[in-house]
């Protein structure tokens, strides 16, 4: 069903995803997509989900084969970060726009950047240490950045690898202090 879902958004946009078009295009029967989603929201962040997960699994695979040095990790998170912008493109920003219309935003979002310090702070560990007090502004600090120079590479105003070098930039400056 989020296969179905993820191409009613790719097609029409999220404003047409709706619980019963995704049981339609999924071949299921309505009850059943209620069952699984219990409401539109629920679909919604589903869908994020599934996206994010498949960036984060990526993510641990590309650190586990590249990422031997404080450097090699980090261009590892940039690259990922900004590149999981543009794979999931338009979908992705319709699904956070429509999140953020439900007003399901604010938690879900907490949870979703409670995710993103979790990968950082795995991926970083074996290369620097925090105390206790600085790790989480730290790892919440360096996803803003990411964020923000992801939010600017999709629509064109700062190229794919403008964004990559200024986060690798960003991090390695915040980190090697």
């Amino acid at each position: 069903m989020l296969d179905a879902a993820a191409g009613i958004v790719r097609d029409e946009g999220a404003d047409a995803l709706t619980l019963a078009r995704v049981a339609e295009r999924a071949g299921v029967s309505k009850p059943i997509a209620y069952e699984h989603f219990e409401s539109r929201t629920g679909l919604l962040k589903a869908l994020y989900r599934h996206f994010d997960a498949h960036r984060i699994d990526a993510t641990l695979a590309d650190l586990e084969q590249h990422a031997d040095s404080l450097g090699a990790a980090v261009d590892v998170l940039a690259m990922a970060y900004i590149d999981c912008a543009f794979e999931s493109g338009p979908e992705f920003t319709s699904i956070t726009a429509a999140l953020a219309a439900t007003g399901a935003q604010d938690a879900f979002g907490h949870e979703l950047r409670e995710s993103y310090t979790d990968l950082f702070r795995r991926a970083l560990a074996p290369y620097k240490t925090f105390s206790e007090k600085d790790e989480k502004g730290v790892m919440l600090g360096l996803i803003g950045a990411a964020d923000a120079l992801a939010q600017e590479s999709i629509p064109g105003r700062i190229s794919r690898k403008a964004a990559i070098a200024a986060l690798t930039r960003i991090m390695l400056s915040v980190l090697e202090n």
